[in-house]
């Protein structure tokens, strides 16, 4: 029954449960793609098609024929950026990472460059008291659509990529006070990386409330003096 429960905890985000002291820990590794990110990935491959196209287009003016490294630059340009343009954004990818115990929720947001400064601290709140996980829309999303709308006006039929209308923001509401968790663009991904808080939030209440209601001893169970029958 455990193991089919544990089950919900399978896939992305990376999900442990472990044991420290006695306790239950719960670590989630939320690897996302950030808007600025995705779209510094996209430009990239924009320019390494054109200059795999040129590349190839000089190599054989040089040779004054058509070679096979010229064709293969050719041909990758041209055809190749789909698959580079993947590549690039899983390389591009980031992790933000988050810890639940029976009385905290420690958060470590994303490190930013430069990349060898210290590992960031573990942020700590204190789960009894009240708190949710929420997504909120990106800051930048209003004025990318307004930038959008301004192309699609005067530029009928643009092909346009929306970054930062399709981010949102994973959130955790601590006391009334918000505190980003992750930037996270697509929202199939920012929705399963909340979902999957949540239950982890859930599953460490029912934890909490289990060992309040269990009894530790046997004349707890119930308040009758001993060798009595319960009524």
């Amino acid at each position: 029954m455990m193991d089919g429960f544990l089950k919900a905890f399978e896939g992305e985000p990376k999900t442990e449960i472990v044991t420290e002291g006695g306790h239950t820990a719960i670590t989630v590794a939320m690897r996302h793609l950030r808007p600025f990110e995705a779209q510094g990935a996209d430009e990239t491959t924009i320019w390494l098609a054109v200059a795999a196209v040129g590349l190839g287009g000089w190599i054989s003016y040089e040779a004054m024929t058509i070679t096979a490294p010229a064709v293969a630059l050719f041909l990758g340009g041209l055809f190749g950026r789909p698959l580079v343009q993947k590549k690039l954004r899983v390389v591009a990818q980031v992790t933000a990472n988050i810890k639940f115990t029976d009385d905290g929720i420690f958060l470590q947001r994303v490190q930013k460059p430069p990349f060898w400064d210290p590992e960031p601290e573990w942020q700590r709140f204190n789960r009894s008291h009240e708190h949710r996980f929420v997504l909120a829309p990106h800051d930048k999303a209003k004025a990318e659509k307004d930038e959008i709308d301004f192309q699609t006006r005067n530029k009928p039929g643009t092909r346009v990529t929306r970054y930062y209308g399709d981010s949102r923001y994973v959130v955790l509401e601590y006391l009334g006070q918000r505190f980003d968790i992750a930037e996270v663009m697509g929202e199939r991904r920012a929705n399963a990386i909340l979902d999957r808080l949540n239950l982890c939030d859930k599953y460490m209440d029912d934890l909490a409330n289990a060992h309040k209601v269990l009894p530790m001893r046997a004349e707890d169970e119930w308040s009758g003096s001993t060798g009595s029958i319960p009524q």
